[in-house]
C-alpha cells in the first residue's frame, strides 16, 4: 500500500547539523583516571557513542536524500525511524522531533514508540497508512495461546500496539474489526 504513494515535501529533511566527529586521544586524555579498568570502559563508551552518532547521522542524511528524489513515504519514514532508534540518548529528541513533524504533516498512522525487553528505545512500524485512509487496516486479530482461554482471540491496534478487544472466536474478532473500520 505504501510503495505506490509519493511523499510530498512537507518539511525539509536536508537541513542537518554538522557531521559527528570521532573521539581522539585528546578527548580521552582529560578523562583518564589511572585505573586501567575505568579508563578502558571510558574509551569504549566514547567509541560506542561515536558509532551511534555516526549511524544516526547517516540515517538522517539518507532520509533527506530519499525525500529529495521523491521516494515513497514509507522509505523516508523507515530512515527517520532508524535514525531515532540508533541515536544516543542526548540526540534522540532532535531525531524524534523530525520524525514527529514528518508524520504529522503527512498524517501517517500505524506506528508507535516503545521500549523493548532489553530496555532499548524502539519504533514499531506496522501497516503505515495516511490520514485519508481512515481506520482501514488499523486493527488485526491474533489467536493467543491456549493459556488465555476462553478469550483467546485478541484484536490488536496497530497505532498503539495494545489489545483493544478479546473474544472466544476468530469470527467475532473479524466482525468487530469490520465494524470498527467501516
Amino acid at each position: 500500500m505504501t510503495a505506490s504513494l509519493k511523499a510530498p515535501t512537507v518539511i525539509d529533511l536536508s537541513v542537518m547539523p554538522d557531521p559527528p566527529t570521532y573521539p581522539t586521544g585528546e578527548d580521552l586524555r582529560p578523562l583518564i583516571t589511572g585505573d586501567p579498568r575505568v579508563d578502558l570502559k571510558t574509551a569504549f563508551r566514547l567509541h560506542d557513542e561515536a558509532k551511534a552518532w555516526q549511524a544516526a547521522y547517516d540515517y538522517a542524511v539518507r532520509a533527506g536524500e530519499l525525500q529529495r528524489v521523491g521516494a515513497p513515504f514509507g522509505e523516508v519514514f523507515s530512515a527517520l525511524a532508524a535514525a531515532e532508534e540508533s541515536a544516543p540518548e542526548v540526540d534522540r529528541k532532535w531525531h524524534a522531533d523530525r520524525l514527529d513533524a514528518y508524520t504529522a504533516a503527512l498524517g501517517i498512522r500505524g506506528w508507535y514508540r516503545h521500549t523493548d525487553s532489553h530496555g532499548q528505545h524502539r519504533i514499531a512500524r506496522n501497516l503505515l497508512r495516511l490520514r485519508a485512509d481512515g481506520d482501514r487496516g488499523r486493527y488485526y486479530s491474533h489467536a493467543a495461546a491456549y493459556m488465555h482461554q476462553p478469550l483467546n482471540h485478541w484484536v490488536i491496534d496497530r497505532d498503539t500496539g495494545k489489545t483493544v478487544y478479546r473474544t472466544f472466536s476468530g469470527r467475532i474478532a473479524e466482525q468487530w474489526i469490520t465494524e470498527k473500520e467501516a
